[in-house]
């Protein structure tokens, strides 16, 4: 009687072993994908906060040289920084001023809403403490 030789057995995964892992690696990247973009735009929003109180010591420091804060009418004395996703202004008067960060349209950031910060320091907007 000849007697089966079963040593030559192939290596390497099935079919069923590779789909359960592909599944699995699907399900963790689903559940991390959300908190990453949140990640990204509290990021962004932080950033822009950074900008906006940047702007603001710069008017602080136009109102220390000049008396004031406007250069003319509602024109800040000095202009505001660039952002890739927020456009950060500022609305003037002689004695007091309101620097907002308004999210740009078509970007990650469109539904993050305004942050504004005035002279008094008051803030509006997803401000950290």
């Amino acid at each position: 009687m000849f007697a089966l030789n079963h040593s030559h057995r192939s290596s390497g995964f099935t079919l069923i072993e590779l789909m359960i892992t592909v599944a699995i690696v699907a399900i963790l990247a689903s559940i991390a994908l959300p908190s990453y973009s949140s990640y990204i735009v509290s990021t962004r929003r932080a950033d822009a906060q950074r900008a906006a109180t940047e702007y603001a010591q710069s008017l602080e420091r136009y109102y220390s040289t000049n008396g004031k804060y406007n250069s003319s009418g509602t024109t800040c004395g000095v202009s505001g920084p660039s952002h890739d996703f927020y456009t950060i202004a500022g609305a003037c008067n002689a004695n007091d001023f309101t620097v907002t960060a308004t999210p740009k349209t078509g970007t990650s950031q469109a539904n993050d809403g305004n942050q504004t910060l005035t002279n008094t320091g008051a803030r509006t907007g997803n401000w950290k403490k």
